[in-house]
Protein backbone atom coordinates (compact mmCIF):
# COMPACT_ATOMS: atom_id res chain seq x y z
CA UNK A 1 0.00 0.00 0.00
CA UNK A 2 1.54 3.33 -1.06
CA UNK A 3 1.48 6.54 0.96
CA UNK A 4 -1.38 8.00 -1.10
CA UNK A 5 -3.56 5.02 -0.21
CA UNK A 6 -2.44 5.32 3.41
CA UNK A 7 -3.96 8.82 3.61
CA UNK A 8 -7.46 7.47 2.97
CA UNK A 9 -6.94 4.38 5.12
CA UNK A 10 -5.78 6.57 8.04
CA UNK A 11 -8.94 8.65 7.83
CA UNK A 12 -11.30 5.68 7.48
CA UNK A 13 -9.66 3.88 10.39
CA UNK A 14 -9.74 7.00 12.59
CA UNK A 15 -13.43 7.67 11.87
CA UNK A 16 -14.40 4.02 12.47
CA UNK A 17 -12.49 3.88 15.75
CA UNK A 18 -14.01 7.18 16.89
CA UNK A 19 -17.51 5.99 16.06
CA UNK A 20 -17.06 2.74 18.00
CA UNK A 21 -15.71 4.62 21.03
CA UNK A 22 -18.65 7.01 20.83
CA UNK A 23 -21.10 4.09 20.77
CA UNK A 24 -19.46 2.54 23.84
CA UNK A 25 -19.76 5.79 25.78
CA UNK A 26 -23.24 6.81 24.62
CA UNK A 27 -24.93 3.40 24.54
CA UNK A 28 -23.16 1.28 27.15
CA UNK A 29 -21.34 3.41 29.73
CA UNK A 30 -24.27 5.81 29.92
CA UNK A 31 -26.46 3.04 31.36
CA UNK A 32 -24.03 2.24 34.18
CA UNK A 33 -22.83 5.75 35.13
CA UNK A 34 -24.45 8.57 37.03
CA UNK A 35 -25.54 11.57 35.00
CA UNK A 36 -22.64 13.75 36.19
CA UNK A 37 -20.08 10.95 35.69
CA UNK A 38 -21.36 10.30 32.17
CA UNK A 39 -21.22 14.03 31.30
CA UNK A 40 -17.59 14.18 32.51
CA UNK A 41 -16.70 11.11 30.42
CA UNK A 42 -18.42 12.57 27.37
CA UNK A 43 -16.55 15.89 27.62
CA UNK A 44 -13.20 14.14 28.13
CA UNK A 45 -13.89 11.97 25.08
CA UNK A 46 -14.75 15.00 22.90
CA UNK A 47 -11.63 16.91 23.98
CA UNK A 48 -9.40 13.89 23.38
CA UNK A 49 -10.91 13.31 19.95
CA UNK A 50 -10.46 16.98 19.11
CA UNK A 51 -6.73 16.74 19.86
CA UNK A 52 -6.37 13.48 17.91
CA UNK A 53 -8.20 14.99 14.93
CA UNK A 54 -5.97 18.08 15.00
CA UNK A 55 -2.78 16.00 15.12
CA UNK A 56 -3.96 13.72 12.30
CA UNK A 57 -4.88 16.69 10.09
CA UNK A 58 -1.51 18.32 10.76
CA UNK A 59 0.18 15.03 9.80
CA UNK A 60 -1.80 14.64 6.55
CA UNK A 61 -1.67 18.35 5.71
CA UNK A 62 -3.12 19.94 2.57
CA UNK A 63 -6.88 19.75 2.21
CA UNK A 64 -7.32 18.12 5.61
CA UNK A 65 -6.06 21.28 7.29
CA UNK A 66 -8.49 23.35 5.24
CA UNK A 67 -11.28 20.93 6.18
CA UNK A 68 -10.25 21.19 9.82
CA UNK A 69 -10.41 25.00 9.60
CA UNK A 70 -13.87 24.77 8.09
CA UNK A 71 -15.14 22.22 10.62
CA UNK A 72 -13.67 24.18 13.55
CA UNK A 73 -16.30 26.88 13.01
CA UNK A 74 -19.36 24.62 12.86
CA UNK A 75 -20.44 25.43 16.41
CA UNK A 76 -24.10 25.14 15.36
CA UNK A 77 -23.57 21.50 14.34
CA UNK A 78 -20.76 19.91 16.40
CA UNK A 79 -19.97 19.93 20.16
CA UNK A 80 -17.86 22.89 21.24
CA UNK A 81 -15.61 20.72 23.47
CA UNK A 82 -14.47 18.97 20.28
CA UNK A 83 -14.22 22.12 18.17
CA UNK A 84 -12.11 24.17 20.59
CA UNK A 85 -9.28 21.64 20.18
CA UNK A 86 -9.24 22.30 16.42
CA UNK A 87 -8.58 26.03 16.67
CA UNK A 88 -4.80 25.58 16.23
CA UNK A 89 -5.52 24.55 12.64
CA UNK A 90 -6.40 28.19 11.94
CA UNK A 91 -2.96 29.75 12.39
CA UNK A 92 -0.34 27.21 13.56
CA UNK A 93 0.34 25.31 10.34
CA UNK A 94 3.95 24.03 10.02
CA UNK A 95 5.75 25.38 6.89
CA UNK A 96 7.27 23.29 4.10
CA UNK A 97 10.86 23.38 2.91
CA UNK A 98 11.81 26.17 0.50
CA UNK A 99 12.94 23.65 -2.14
CA UNK A 100 9.40 22.22 -2.30
CA UNK A 101 8.00 25.68 -3.00
CA UNK A 102 10.71 26.47 -5.54
CA UNK A 103 9.66 23.45 -7.66
CA UNK A 104 6.53 25.32 -8.72
CA UNK A 105 8.53 28.26 -10.06
CA UNK A 106 10.96 26.03 -11.90
CA UNK A 107 8.02 24.22 -13.49
CA UNK A 108 6.01 27.33 -14.43
CA UNK A 109 8.69 29.94 -15.23
CA UNK A 110 11.75 27.75 -15.93
CA UNK A 111 13.56 29.89 -13.39
CA UNK A 112 14.31 29.58 -9.69
CA UNK A 113 12.70 32.06 -7.30
CA UNK A 114 16.17 33.38 -6.49
CA UNK A 115 16.61 34.35 -10.16
CA UNK A 116 13.32 36.29 -10.21
CA UNK A 117 13.39 37.95 -6.78
CA UNK A 118 16.13 39.77 -4.92
CA UNK A 119 16.72 39.59 -1.14
CA UNK A 120 14.41 36.59 -1.08
CA UNK A 121 13.74 35.23 2.40
CA UNK A 122 13.76 31.43 2.15
CA UNK A 123 12.09 31.17 5.54
CA UNK A 124 8.32 31.04 5.23
CA UNK A 125 6.53 34.28 6.15
CA UNK A 126 3.17 32.49 6.43
CA UNK A 127 2.01 28.95 5.73
CA UNK A 128 -1.55 27.90 4.95
CA UNK A 129 -3.36 24.67 4.13
CA UNK A 130 -2.72 24.78 0.37
CA UNK A 131 -0.03 27.42 -0.13
CA UNK A 132 2.94 29.20 1.44
CA UNK A 133 4.09 32.83 1.40
CA UNK A 134 7.67 34.15 1.13
CA UNK A 135 8.89 37.74 1.11
CA UNK A 136 11.28 39.21 -1.45
CA UNK A 137 11.84 42.19 -3.77
CA UNK A 138 10.79 42.53 -7.39
CA UNK A 139 11.89 45.63 -9.35
CA UNK A 140 12.94 47.20 -6.02
CA UNK A 141 9.44 46.74 -4.58
CA UNK A 142 8.82 44.55 -1.54
CA UNK A 143 6.38 41.79 -2.48
CA UNK A 144 4.50 38.86 -0.93
CA UNK A 145 4.93 35.66 -2.97
CA UNK A 146 2.17 33.06 -2.54
CA UNK A 147 2.81 29.62 -4.06
CA UNK A 148 0.68 26.47 -4.09
CA UNK A 149 2.33 23.35 -2.71
CA UNK A 150 3.47 20.96 -5.48
CA UNK A 151 1.05 18.04 -5.91
CA UNK A 152 -1.66 19.65 -3.79
CA UNK A 153 -4.24 19.34 -6.60
CA UNK A 154 -3.97 15.54 -6.84
CA UNK A 155 -4.03 15.13 -3.07
CA UNK A 156 -7.05 17.43 -2.82
CA UNK A 157 -9.08 15.52 -5.40
CA UNK A 158 -8.47 12.21 -3.66
CA UNK A 159 -8.98 13.60 -0.15
CA UNK A 160 -12.29 15.26 -1.06
CA UNK A 161 -13.68 11.93 -2.24
CA UNK A 162 -12.72 10.37 1.07
CA UNK A 163 -14.28 13.22 3.05
CA UNK A 164 -17.49 13.04 0.98
CA UNK A 165 -17.94 9.37 1.91
CA UNK A 166 -17.23 10.06 5.58
CA UNK A 167 -19.69 12.94 5.73
CA UNK A 168 -22.36 10.71 4.22
CA UNK A 169 -21.68 7.97 6.79
CA UNK A 170 -21.81 10.42 9.71
CA UNK A 171 -24.99 12.03 8.43
CA UNK A 172 -26.62 8.64 7.80
CA UNK A 173 -25.61 6.65 10.87
CA UNK A 174 -24.35 9.01 13.62
CA UNK A 175 -26.17 12.37 13.63
CA UNK A 176 -27.46 14.87 11.08
CA UNK A 177 -24.86 17.39 9.91
CA UNK A 178 -26.43 18.63 6.64
CA UNK A 179 -23.84 16.52 4.81
CA UNK A 180 -24.90 17.53 1.30
CA UNK A 181 -24.65 21.28 2.00
CA UNK A 182 -21.38 20.95 3.94
CA UNK A 183 -19.89 18.79 1.18
CA UNK A 184 -20.89 21.22 -1.59
CA UNK A 185 -19.44 24.13 0.37
CA UNK A 186 -16.17 22.27 0.94
CA UNK A 187 -15.77 21.33 -2.74
CA UNK A 188 -16.50 24.89 -3.85
CA UNK A 189 -14.08 26.37 -1.33
CA UNK A 190 -11.23 23.96 -2.13
CA UNK A 191 -11.63 24.30 -5.92
CA UNK A 192 -11.44 28.06 -5.60
CA UNK A 193 -8.35 28.00 -3.38
CA UNK A 194 -6.50 25.64 -5.72
CA UNK A 195 -6.60 28.15 -8.57
CA UNK A 196 -4.85 31.37 -7.61
CA UNK A 197 -6.26 33.02 -10.73
CA UNK A 198 -9.59 33.02 -8.88
CA UNK A 199 -7.97 34.76 -5.92
CA UNK A 200 -6.45 37.36 -8.26
CA UNK A 201 -9.87 37.96 -9.82
CA UNK A 202 -11.51 38.26 -6.38
CA UNK A 203 -8.85 40.72 -5.22
CA UNK A 204 -9.29 42.97 -8.27
CA UNK A 205 -13.09 42.84 -8.05
CA UNK A 206 -13.16 43.73 -4.34
CA UNK A 207 -10.63 46.50 -4.94
CA UNK A 208 -12.97 47.90 -7.59
CA UNK A 209 -16.01 47.71 -5.28
CA UNK A 210 -14.21 49.68 -2.56
CA UNK A 211 -12.70 52.23 -4.96
CA UNK A 212 -14.58 55.15 -3.37
CA UNK A 213 -14.01 54.05 0.25
CA UNK A 214 -11.01 55.88 1.72
CA UNK A 215 -10.65 53.75 4.89
CA UNK A 216 -9.78 50.49 3.15
CA UNK A 217 -6.77 49.26 1.20
CA UNK A 218 -6.22 46.23 -1.04
CA UNK A 219 -2.71 45.26 -2.24
CA UNK A 220 -1.82 45.75 -5.90
CA UNK A 221 -0.95 42.51 -7.74
CA UNK A 222 2.11 41.99 -9.95
CA UNK A 223 0.19 40.61 -12.94
CA UNK A 224 3.14 39.19 -14.88
CA UNK A 225 3.97 36.87 -11.94
CA UNK A 226 0.44 35.62 -11.32
CA UNK A 227 -0.92 32.36 -12.70
CA UNK A 228 -2.86 29.31 -11.52
CA UNK A 229 -0.14 28.31 -9.04
CA UNK A 230 1.39 31.67 -8.01
CA UNK A 231 0.15 35.05 -6.81
CA UNK A 232 2.47 37.98 -6.19
CA UNK A 233 1.28 41.27 -4.66
CA UNK A 234 2.89 44.28 -3.07
CA UNK A 235 3.77 43.71 0.59
CA UNK A 236 1.66 45.78 2.96
CA UNK A 237 3.31 47.08 6.14
CA UNK A 238 1.19 47.29 9.26
CA UNK A 239 0.05 45.51 12.40
CA UNK A 240 -2.10 42.44 12.88
CA UNK A 241 -4.95 42.48 15.39
CA UNK A 242 -2.95 40.88 18.20
CA UNK A 243 -0.13 43.41 17.72
CA UNK A 244 -2.37 46.42 18.39
CA UNK A 245 -2.42 46.14 22.16
CA UNK A 246 -5.34 46.50 24.52
CA UNK A 247 -8.16 48.96 23.97
CA UNK A 248 -10.55 49.47 26.89
CA UNK A 249 -12.03 52.93 26.50
CA UNK A 250 -15.42 53.54 28.07
CA UNK A 251 -15.87 56.88 26.33
CA UNK A 252 -15.18 56.15 22.65
CA UNK A 253 -15.29 53.26 20.22
CA UNK A 254 -12.27 51.55 18.71
CA UNK A 255 -11.80 53.12 15.23
CA UNK A 256 -10.17 49.93 13.89
CA UNK A 257 -13.19 47.84 14.84
CA UNK A 258 -15.55 50.47 13.41
CA UNK A 259 -13.81 50.13 10.04
CA UNK A 260 -13.89 46.33 10.15
CA UNK A 261 -17.62 46.16 10.92
CA UNK A 262 -18.45 48.82 8.33
CA UNK A 263 -16.46 46.89 5.71
CA UNK A 264 -18.52 43.75 6.24
CA UNK A 265 -21.85 45.54 6.23
CA UNK A 266 -20.82 47.07 2.91
CA UNK A 267 -19.69 43.71 1.53
CA UNK A 268 -22.79 41.77 2.59
CA UNK A 269 -25.62 44.27 2.14
CA UNK A 270 -24.33 46.70 -0.48
CA UNK A 271 -21.96 44.70 -2.69
CA UNK A 272 -23.30 41.19 -1.89
CA UNK A 273 -19.75 39.86 -2.25
CA UNK A 274 -17.69 39.30 0.87
CA UNK A 275 -14.27 38.21 2.09
CA UNK A 276 -15.12 34.93 3.86
CA UNK A 277 -11.99 34.51 5.98
CA UNK A 278 -11.47 37.52 8.30
CA UNK A 279 -9.18 35.73 10.74
CA UNK A 280 -6.54 37.98 12.40
CA UNK A 281 -3.78 36.97 9.96
CA UNK A 282 -5.74 38.36 6.99
CA UNK A 283 -6.32 41.83 8.47
CA UNK A 284 -3.59 44.46 8.49
CA UNK A 285 -4.02 47.83 10.21
CA UNK A 286 -1.76 50.30 8.43
CA UNK A 287 0.01 53.33 9.91
CA UNK A 288 -2.05 55.54 7.59
CA UNK A 289 -5.19 54.40 9.42
CA UNK A 290 -6.44 52.21 6.57
CA UNK A 291 -7.58 48.63 7.05
CA UNK A 292 -6.02 46.22 4.54
CA UNK A 293 -7.51 42.85 3.59
CA UNK A 294 -5.28 40.09 2.25
CA UNK A 295 -5.86 36.51 1.04
CA UNK A 296 -8.92 36.41 -1.20
CA UNK A 297 -8.94 32.65 -1.67
CA UNK A 298 -12.17 32.34 0.31
CA UNK A 299 -14.87 34.72 -0.88
CA UNK A 300 -18.61 34.31 -1.23
CA UNK A 301 -21.39 36.06 -3.11
CA UNK A 302 -24.93 36.38 -1.82
CA UNK A 303 -28.04 36.89 -3.93
CA UNK A 304 -30.24 39.96 -3.80
CA UNK A 305 -33.11 37.82 -2.49
CA UNK A 306 -30.96 36.35 0.30
CA UNK A 307 -29.76 39.82 1.24
CA UNK A 308 -33.34 41.07 1.37
CA UNK A 309 -34.36 38.21 3.68
CA UNK A 310 -31.32 38.79 5.89
CA UNK A 311 -32.27 42.47 6.16
CA UNK A 312 -35.78 41.47 7.23
CA UNK A 313 -34.38 39.16 9.92
CA UNK A 314 -32.20 41.93 11.35
CA UNK A 315 -34.99 44.51 11.14
CA UNK A 316 -37.28 42.02 12.86
CA UNK A 317 -34.70 41.58 15.62
CA UNK A 318 -34.42 45.35 16.12
CA UNK A 319 -38.23 45.70 16.29
CA UNK A 320 -38.66 42.49 18.33
CA UNK A 321 -40.97 41.26 15.60
CA UNK A 322 -40.69 37.51 16.19
CA UNK A 323 -43.27 36.71 13.50
CA UNK A 324 -41.25 38.56 10.84
CA UNK A 325 -38.05 36.74 11.86
CA UNK A 326 -39.80 33.37 11.82
CA UNK A 327 -41.40 33.93 8.42
CA UNK A 328 -38.06 35.09 7.01
CA UNK A 329 -36.25 32.00 8.31
CA UNK A 330 -38.82 29.73 6.66
CA UNK A 331 -38.63 31.78 3.44
CA UNK A 332 -34.86 31.44 3.49
CA UNK A 333 -35.17 27.68 3.82
CA UNK A 334 -33.09 27.73 7.01
CA UNK A 335 -35.69 25.69 8.92
CA UNK A 336 -37.49 22.54 7.78
CA UNK A 337 -41.14 21.79 8.40
CA UNK A 338 -40.23 19.37 11.20
CA UNK A 339 -40.35 22.49 13.39
CA UNK A 340 -43.71 24.26 13.47
CA UNK A 341 -44.10 28.02 13.08
CA UNK A 342 -45.40 28.36 16.65
CA UNK A 343 -42.41 26.44 18.04
CA UNK A 344 -39.93 28.56 16.05
CA UNK A 345 -41.60 31.78 17.22
CA UNK A 346 -41.11 30.69 20.84
CA UNK A 347 -37.46 29.77 20.19
CA UNK A 348 -36.75 33.08 18.40
CA UNK A 349 -38.43 35.06 21.19
CA UNK A 350 -36.49 33.19 23.89
CA UNK A 351 -33.18 33.59 22.01
CA UNK A 352 -33.55 37.33 21.49
CA UNK A 353 -34.66 37.94 25.06
CA UNK A 354 -31.69 35.95 26.36
CA UNK A 355 -29.32 37.82 24.04
CA UNK A 356 -30.63 41.14 25.36
CA UNK A 357 -30.19 39.96 28.95
CA UNK A 358 -26.60 38.97 28.24
CA UNK A 359 -25.86 42.28 26.52
CA UNK A 360 -27.41 44.24 29.41
CA UNK A 361 -25.64 42.29 32.17
CA UNK A 362 -22.19 41.89 30.57
CA UNK A 363 -19.55 44.61 30.60
CA UNK A 364 -16.67 42.51 29.23
CA UNK A 365 -17.19 40.44 26.08
CA UNK A 366 -13.86 38.60 25.90
CA UNK A 367 -13.90 34.94 27.00
CA UNK A 368 -17.56 34.87 28.01
CA UNK A 369 -17.95 31.84 30.26
CA UNK A 370 -20.64 29.23 30.74
CA UNK A 371 -21.83 31.05 33.87
CA UNK A 372 -22.99 33.85 31.53
CA UNK A 373 -24.27 31.70 28.67
CA UNK A 374 -26.00 29.15 30.97
CA UNK A 375 -26.67 26.44 28.39
CA UNK A 376 -28.70 24.47 30.98
CA UNK A 377 -31.35 27.20 30.74
CA UNK A 378 -31.65 26.58 27.00
CA UNK A 379 -32.19 22.86 27.51
CA UNK A 380 -34.85 23.51 30.17
CA UNK A 381 -36.62 25.92 27.81
CA UNK A 382 -36.63 23.39 24.97
CA UNK A 383 -38.00 20.78 27.35
CA UNK A 384 -40.81 23.15 28.41
CA UNK A 385 -41.95 23.67 24.81
CA UNK A 386 -41.46 19.97 24.08
CA UNK A 387 -38.76 20.40 21.43
CA UNK A 388 -35.77 18.09 21.75
CA UNK A 389 -32.29 19.40 20.98
CA UNK A 390 -31.91 16.64 18.38
CA UNK A 391 -35.10 17.71 16.58
CA UNK A 392 -34.04 21.36 16.71
CA UNK A 393 -30.61 20.64 15.18
CA UNK A 394 -32.06 18.33 12.53
CA UNK A 395 -34.56 21.04 11.51
CA UNK A 396 -31.82 23.61 10.80
CA UNK A 397 -30.69 23.68 7.19
CA UNK A 398 -28.64 26.75 6.40
CA UNK A 399 -28.12 27.58 2.70
CA UNK A 400 -24.49 27.17 1.54
CA UNK A 401 -23.83 30.93 1.50
CA UNK A 402 -24.94 31.20 5.10
CA UNK A 403 -22.42 28.59 6.21
CA UNK A 404 -19.76 31.08 5.06
CA UNK A 405 -21.64 33.88 6.82
CA UNK A 406 -21.64 31.79 9.99
CA UNK A 407 -17.86 31.47 9.77
CA UNK A 408 -17.49 35.20 9.09
CA UNK A 409 -19.68 36.09 12.07
CA UNK A 410 -17.77 33.73 14.38
CA UNK A 411 -14.43 35.26 13.34
CA UNK A 412 -15.76 38.82 13.58
CA UNK A 413 -17.07 38.15 17.08
CA UNK A 414 -13.62 36.92 18.09
CA UNK A 415 -11.94 39.97 16.53
CA UNK A 416 -14.49 42.27 18.16
CA UNK A 417 -13.98 40.82 21.63
CA UNK A 418 -10.23 41.43 21.31
CA UNK A 419 -10.32 44.90 19.74
CA UNK A 420 -12.91 46.21 22.22
CA UNK A 421 -13.94 43.81 25.00
CA UNK A 422 -16.12 46.43 26.71
CA UNK A 423 -18.72 46.68 23.93
CA UNK A 424 -20.66 44.15 21.90
CA UNK A 425 -20.34 43.99 18.13
CA UNK A 426 -23.99 45.10 17.97
CA UNK A 427 -22.90 48.49 19.35
CA UNK A 428 -20.54 48.84 16.39
CA UNK A 429 -22.98 47.50 13.78
CA UNK A 430 -25.99 49.67 14.64
CA UNK A 431 -24.82 52.93 13.03
CA UNK A 432 -23.36 51.56 9.74
CA UNK A 433 -26.36 49.22 9.36
CA UNK A 434 -28.70 52.20 9.63
CA UNK A 435 -26.60 54.27 7.21
CA UNK A 436 -25.87 51.57 4.62
CA UNK A 437 -28.88 49.26 4.75
CA UNK A 438 -31.71 51.50 5.93
CA UNK A 439 -30.21 54.55 4.19
CA UNK A 440 -30.81 56.67 7.26
CA UNK A 441 -34.41 57.86 7.06
CA UNK A 442 -35.01 56.56 3.56
CA UNK A 443 -38.54 55.16 3.89
CA UNK A 444 -38.67 55.09 0.11
CA UNK A 445 -36.08 52.31 -0.03
CA UNK A 446 -37.98 50.29 2.55
CA UNK A 447 -41.17 50.75 0.54
CA UNK A 448 -39.53 49.50 -2.64
CA UNK A 449 -37.95 46.54 -0.86
CA UNK A 450 -40.87 45.43 1.27
CA UNK A 451 -43.97 47.06 -0.22
CA UNK A 452 -47.17 47.20 1.75
CA UNK A 453 -46.11 44.40 4.11
CA UNK A 454 -43.29 46.40 5.71
CA UNK A 455 -45.24 49.65 6.03
CA UNK A 456 -48.30 47.90 7.41
CA UNK A 457 -46.13 46.05 9.91
CA UNK A 458 -44.29 49.23 10.82
CA UNK A 459 -47.55 50.95 11.79
CA UNK A 460 -49.25 47.81 13.08
CA UNK A 461 -51.85 48.04 15.84
CA UNK A 462 -50.85 47.34 19.43
CA UNK A 463 -50.74 43.61 20.16
CA UNK A 464 -53.59 43.68 22.69
CA UNK A 465 -55.85 45.64 20.33
CA UNK A 466 -55.04 43.29 17.44
CA UNK A 467 -56.06 40.33 19.57
CA UNK A 468 -59.24 42.16 20.60
CA UNK A 469 -60.28 42.79 16.96
CA UNK A 470 -59.34 39.23 15.95
CA UNK A 471 -61.52 37.68 18.65
CA UNK A 472 -64.34 40.15 18.01
CA UNK A 473 -64.34 39.30 14.31
CA UNK A 474 -64.51 35.55 15.08
CA UNK A 475 -67.24 35.96 17.69
CA UNK A 476 -64.90 34.81 20.44
CA UNK A 477 -64.88 38.03 22.40
CA UNK A 478 -66.56 37.74 25.78
CA UNK A 479 -68.57 40.81 26.82
CA UNK A 480 -66.95 42.37 29.91
CA UNK A 481 -68.70 44.33 32.58
CA UNK A 482 -69.92 47.81 31.69
CA UNK A 483 -66.92 49.67 33.15
CA UNK A 484 -64.45 47.49 31.30
CA UNK A 485 -66.50 47.80 28.11
CA UNK A 486 -66.42 51.58 28.38
CA UNK A 487 -62.62 51.57 28.86
CA UNK A 488 -62.16 49.40 25.78
CA UNK A 489 -64.41 51.68 23.72
CA UNK A 490 -62.36 54.74 24.76
CA UNK A 491 -59.12 52.91 23.89
CA UNK A 492 -60.62 52.00 20.53
CA UNK A 493 -61.55 55.63 19.84
CA UNK A 494 -58.10 56.87 20.83
CA UNK A 495 -56.27 54.20 18.79
CA UNK A 496 -58.20 54.79 15.55
CA UNK A 497 -57.90 58.57 15.98
CA UNK A 498 -54.12 58.29 16.33
CA UNK A 499 -53.83 55.86 13.41
CA UNK A 500 -56.03 58.03 11.19
CA UNK A 501 -53.84 61.05 11.91
CA UNK A 502 -50.61 59.13 11.24
CA UNK A 503 -51.88 57.64 7.98
CA UNK A 504 -53.22 61.04 6.81
CA UNK A 505 -49.84 62.67 7.54
CA UNK A 506 -47.97 60.09 5.42
CA UNK A 507 -50.60 60.38 2.69
CA UNK A 508 -49.90 64.14 2.46
CA UNK A 509 -46.14 63.55 2.69
CA UNK A 510 -46.03 61.16 -0.28
CA UNK A 511 -48.56 63.25 -2.20
CA UNK A 512 -46.16 66.21 -2.01
CA UNK A 513 -43.36 63.91 -3.21
CA UNK A 514 -45.58 62.93 -6.20
CA UNK A 515 -45.26 59.32 -5.11
CA UNK A 516 -48.66 57.98 -6.06
CA UNK A 517 -48.92 54.38 -4.79
CA UNK A 518 -48.04 54.85 -1.10
CA UNK A 519 -49.98 58.15 -1.02
CA UNK A 520 -53.18 56.41 -2.14
CA UNK A 521 -52.63 53.55 0.29
CA UNK A 522 -52.14 55.85 3.28
CA UNK A 523 -55.20 57.96 2.34
CA UNK A 524 -57.30 54.77 2.16
CA UNK A 525 -55.97 53.61 5.55
CA UNK A 526 -56.65 57.07 6.97
CA UNK A 527 -60.21 57.02 5.66
CA UNK A 528 -60.87 53.58 7.12
CA UNK A 529 -59.43 54.64 10.46
CA UNK A 530 -61.53 57.84 10.67
CA UNK A 531 -64.65 55.94 9.56
CA UNK A 532 -64.10 53.40 12.36
CA UNK A 533 -63.40 56.30 14.74
CA UNK A 534 -66.75 57.91 13.85
CA UNK A 535 -68.57 54.61 14.22
CA UNK A 536 -66.99 53.91 17.61
CA UNK A 537 -67.68 57.48 18.82
CA UNK A 538 -71.34 57.21 17.81
CA UNK A 539 -71.67 53.86 19.57
CA UNK A 540 -70.01 55.27 22.69
CA UNK A 541 -72.32 58.35 22.65
CA UNK A 542 -75.45 56.13 22.38
CA UNK A 543 -74.17 53.96 25.21
CA UNK A 544 -73.67 57.01 27.43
Amino acid sequence: MNSKQNRSVSIYFFVLRTWLEYLVISKIKKKFQTKSRYETSRIQFLKRKGKETKNLFFQLGGVYIKIGQFVSNLFHVLPEEFLWELQDLQDKIPPREFEDINKRWLSDYKKSMTEIFTDLDKTSYASASTAQVHIGYYNDKKVAIKTLYPGIEEDASRDLKTISRILWLIDRFVFKISAKEVNEQLHSMIRSELDLRSELKNLKYTKQLFALEKDFFFPNPIDELCNKHTLVTEFVEGKKIYELGNFESHTKKNPNLEKLVRAYILMIFEYRFFHADPHPGNLIFMESGELCFIDFGAVQSISEEETRILERILIGAMRKDYHLITESLFELGAVTESLSKEELIQIVKYSLEKLNRILDSTNHFRNIGLDTLRPAEDLRFLKEIQVSLKRLLSSLKLPPNFLSLHRVLALLLGNSSYLDPTRSMIDYAEKPFSQIVLKGSSLKKLWKDEGEEFITSLFSLPKEFNEFLYKWNRGEFQTPDSTRKEELRLKEIFTFGALGSIFFFFGMYYSEKLWKEPSILFYILSGLSFWTLAKSSLSYWKQK
